[in-house]
């Protein structure tokens, strides 16, 4: 028996203390061998450390827990967001991304063609990972299914974002004659944690265990052999991936992926969670502007639940009224039903903007005297 096999890793805290060459080969093994309590016992966290002391890289980071990301995103100077692996400046990328978390469709198709291009390059390499992982599904007669983040009746962006990528890459697997990706859609039952992009690392975690998504038990595994790909608009701090990724090899998932446009620099996600918040508001700055008001006004945009609490939020109700005129108002239908659906009358800092929405979109025709709208 080796040195290394005969370390029995309790915490990943505690390996801190042993020589680097160490720590480097655990973290090694660790990352070709994922292991679902890695998460509880501080792996990411001990990653980041790693990261912070230069033993590895971001994309090493990244590659844990079966991670991939495209672009890896840190604070520059002037608030700006810059590329961690050039140190070219990232705003317009930035931008793209603000604009993609509210609904933006050009931006969440740009989001999108650039996932479904780096899984086609890794689908032409038959010596990639995801060529590997469709040829033992195959092989195995296994399924390969997407969870995204939890849906609630109103899509979030990573939602629409992964049925634009899945759809596109099924193509492409059905003409390799490999097995098609299964797009599963995770329910939230409990109503979804407003401003989670500003709480820390501990709130999310909190907010996970509580009132986030539902991931299939142990019978969704017991058919057949699941391997699971989990995608998401972003990595921050990895609270939800690593719920996933937990929740799917303990429960009998064969293997785990987990996929994501952008990534954050740990050594400030972790710390200051928040970072996601100011990624978001890059260019949607929570305010009713013309920038918001041409986002909601394309002829593609579907809602998404991070625009109803901007739209119908105490802090935009004054303005709502002056607004209302800039959007067509077939956008602001599908806003309202939306909003409704996803129990928003429920909400005391939301009722009384509803209220102004309906009352202008009664005027116009388009509810009844009780609110209603026709089929």
């Amino acid at each position: 028996m080796t040195l290394l096999s005969s370390i029995a890793v309790r915490s990943w805290t505690e390996m801190l203390q042993a020589p680097d060459e160490i720590q480097l080969a655990l973290f090694r093994q660790a990352t070709v061998r994922p292991y679902s309590g890695d998460v509880k016992i501080g792996f990411r966290a001990f990653a980041a450390d790693l990261l912070a002391r230069g033993l590895i890289d971001m994309g090493d980071y990244v590659t844990i827990l079966g991670g991939t990301a495209l672009v890896c995103l840190e604070p520059g100077p002037q608030g700006r967001f810059q590329d961690m692996r050039t140190g070219h400046d990232a705003s317009e990328l930035a931008a793209i991304y603000s604009r993609a978390k509210y609904g933006g469709v050009d931006d969440i198709r740009y989001l999108a063609r650039g996932l479904v291009n780096y899984l086609h390059a890794e689908l032409d390499d038959p010596c990639s990972q995801w060529t590997a992982l469709f040829r033992d599904a195959k092989a195995g007669g296994d399924c390969v299914v997407m969870m995204t983040t939890g849906w609630r009746n109103v899509p979030s962006t990573a939602n629409v974002l992964y049925d634009k990528v899945v759809e596109a890459v099924n193509l492409k697997l059905a003409h390799l004659a490999l097995p098609t990706i299964i797009n599963v859609k995770l329910p939230r039952l409990a109503p979804p944690c407003e401003h989670y992009a500003s709480l820390s690392l501990e709130e999310r975690e909190q907010v996970n265990l509580l009132q986030d998504h539902v991931i299939p038990g142990e019978n969704f595994y017991r058919s057949s052999g699941v391997h699971v790909i989990f995608g998401d608009d972003v990595l921050v701090t990895g609270s939800t991936a690593d719920k996933v990724q937990r929740e799917s090899l303990s429960n009998g998932a064969k293997s785990f992926r987990a996929l994501y446009p952008v990534a954050i620099d740990p050594r400030v996600a972790l710390t200051d969670a928040t970072v996601e918040d100011r990624l978001n508001r890059v260019v949607i700055t929570h305010q009713l502007d013309d920038t918001l008001a041409q986002l909601l006004s394309d002829p593609g945009y579907q809602p998404i639940l991070r625009t109803l609490r901007l739209v119908f939020g105490e802090g935009n109700r004054d303005e709502l009224a002056t607004f209302l005129p800039k959007v067509p108002a077939s956008a602001w239908l599908s806003l309202y039903k939306a909003a409704l659906g996803n129990e928003f009358l429920a909400q005391v800092q939301c009722v009384p903007s509803l209220v102004i929405l309906r009352s202008h979109l009664t005027k116009l025709g388009l509810l009844d005297e009780v609110g209603r709208a026709p089929l």
